[in-house]
């Protein structure tokens, strides 16, 4: 591996909550600023823990989010989030941010963490696979390797439940447009009034699509059962695990 493959030191940083900028009704883009001389070092693809007292009780927690957008070295101090608020939990998070931006305080973050950053060959074909917010990680990734190989042919595959929770859909179709061999499919699991995009589970409509896998670098952001359930169905389209790489792999291994 060269050196922008290779795991980086975890670094603890204070940052500014600078902007929450709203992607549908219960979806936030979080921008994150250090000091201007301070680089966050990461790679594309990985995660972050944030310090927050989510319970006001003087007791932060440490709660992790997948970076989502790719490190820019003109501006190597700011880092975004896309966080879904869903729960009480999670509404909460999104209120205590908020106040943040609003009283100009700052808040504490570690990085990077997480082993299925982008270190795949960009010669290779790429598969970019996403549950739900899952896509946060799939759009650093493609960010990363549209920068470095605008080439590298790139097929994303997003599936929600509703058609209402997709976000950024303009940003994905004028990269299907602007770049040729990048190809970007939206899925719903049930027609839904309204939809024009795929129906289907998620591993049915990319074997729709290829017949054979064996030489496709795969990333996949989603649930433990989505993760394993489509590289086990994939399998017979010449899919290797090997040649796969998720978050589930770690937090949630294969017993």
């Amino acid at each position: 591996m060269n050196n922008e493959t290779t795991e980086l030191p975890i670094a603890r940083h204070s940052v500014s909550v600078t902007d929450i900028v709203p992607l549908n009704k219960h979806t936030y883009l979080i921008e994150l600023l250090a000091p201007k001389e301070t680089s966050l070092d990461y790679r594309a693809g990985q995660y972050l823990k944030l310090e927050l007292d989510v319970n006001q009780d003087d007791k932060p927690l440490w709660l992790s989010y997948t970076i989502s957008s790719r490190l820019d070295p003109e501006q190597p101090n700011r880092v975004c989030l896309i966080i879904q608020c869903t729960s009480e939990f999670s509404g909460k998070v999104i209120d205590c941010l908020a106040a943040l931006k609003t009283n100009q305080k700052p808040v504490s973050i570690m990085l990077a963490m997480g082993k299925a950053f982008l270190q795949t060959e960009l010669d290779t074909p790429h598969l970019l696979v996403a549950a739900g917010s899952g896509i946060s990680k799939i759009k650093c990734i493609t960010e990363e390797i549209l920068h470095k190989s605008p080439e590298t042919p790139i097929d994303i595959y997003w599936t929600n439940r509703s058609r209402e929770d997709f976000f950024l859909l303009e940003l994905f179709h004028d990269w299907a447009t602007q770049y040729k061999n990048l190809r970007f499919t939206e899925i719903l699991e049930s027609a839904q009034l309204g939809w024009t995009g795929r129906v289907g589970f998620l591993y049915e409509v990319i074997q729709q699509d290829f017949s054979d896998l064996k030489d496709a670098s795969v990333y996949l952001c989603g649930s433990e059962k989505m993760v394993y359930g489509t590289i086990d169905q994939l399998k017979s389209n010449g899919l290797e695990e090997a040649s796969c790489y998720s978050d589930v792999f770690e937090f949630a291994p294969r017993l």
